[in-house]
């Protein structure tokens, strides 16, 4: 048995697997334009070594449809060279992701745009929450970006949550994680991770809104982290920053909303009682006073971003149905 996909380029490295663009080989078989032929993200790895895509897999199957977060079409082995591989099949998305959306625009983006988009990632996070998962590793580097148009014709996106290599069931425990640089018990990416998580090794739904806040307030402001020098520090160091954070050490910029900054202290509360729930920060004027569409101001500044793709998104099924955020 070969390889029921022709991979086309390397895309990049998840927590267990490596992430190709692929098309289907039996369809560009019968296809005599192949660039017609769909296009889909291959993650694979050794079948030796599949456990942890084989768990990710199975979490797919009970998480079943939701809009905000990636759609995985099934799973399967195939044989390159002799060895086999175990693949998940995933949505392709060809606007990357979040991280490299970011870089693109300069680092940080409108609060407007920035709420709008947050949106989404609550909608994805309160389905996980709600089907008892944990994702364990929000980051913008696991968060992808869909090209759409909006009603009024301009190229927008819809943001999706993916890589659910780090994630686990709620209240499940017997996983020891400790981050080879800073001997902590962080699981997924200690630059997001949450004082509890760093301390005691919990990770549960809060450790993933500690993230997200992470996620927005690089959205708003540019910076990687509310952690002064992060790249010049050691995991270390930047361990103990996480462990010793106190709600009155987050430093906020002047030209921040009140709402923006108060939508953030919700999410970055050292208490995780403290720290609100994915649908309680639906209902957060940070999210409820954002206009249902993207303002065009907005979202013209995403065509700009389109010159970049390799793929022309807008060329076969890719195109992902405007997404309401209602």
């Amino acid at each position: 048995m070969g390889s029921l996909w022709v991979k086309r380029r390397f895309l990049g490295r998840g927590s267990f697997g490596s992430v190709f663009l692929a098309q289907s080989a039996a369809s560009l078989a019968y296809s005599k334009s192949p660039a017609l032929v769909p296009f889909v993200a291959l993650k694979a790895c050794l079948a030796s070594r599949s456990w942890s895509l084989r768990l990710e897999n199975d979490m797919f199957e009970e998480l079943g449809s939701c809009n905000e977060i990636v759609k995985c079409f099934g799973s399967g082995i195939s044989i390159e060279d002799g060895v086999e591989y175990f693949e998940l099949v995933l949505e392709y998305a060809a606007g990357g992701t979040l991280e490299e959306l970011l870089r693109f625009r300069g680092g940080k983006m409108p609060e407007t745009e920035a709420s709008y988009y947050t949106k989404m990632l609550l909608k994805g996070l309160s389905h996980v929450h709600t089907k008892g998962y944990v994702h364990c590793d929000m980051k913008p580097g696991n968060i992808l970006v869909f090209p759409c148009k909006n009603p009024f014709g301009l190229v927008t996106y819809s943001l999706k949550l993916a890589d659910f290599g780090s994630a686990k069931r709620a209240g499940e425990t017997g996983f020891e994680f400790v981050d080879p640089s800073s001997g902590y018990k962080n699981r997924g990416t200690l630059l997001y991770s949450s004082p509890e998580s760093v301390v005691f090794g919990e990770h549960e739904a809060p450790m993933d809104i500690w993230s997200l806040g992470c996620v927005v307030f690089h959205m708003l402001t540019g910076k990687r982290s509310m952690w002064p020098n992060n790249f010049n520090v050691d995991g270390i160091v930047l361990g103990d920053m996480i462990a010793n954070y106190q709600d009155c050490g987050l430093v906020l910029l002047d030209d921040l909303s009140s709402n923006a900054k108060d939508f953030l202290r919700r999410c970055l509360a050292r208490n995780t009682e403290e720290r609100w729930t994915a649908d309680e920060l639906l209902k957060h004027p940070f999210i409820t006073q954002i206009s249902k569409v993207l303002p065009m101001s907005e979202a013209s500044q995403t065509r700009k971003m389109m010159g970049y793709q390799k793929i022309d998104p807008f060329s076969s099924s890719l195109v992902a149905p405007f997404v309401s955020v209602n």
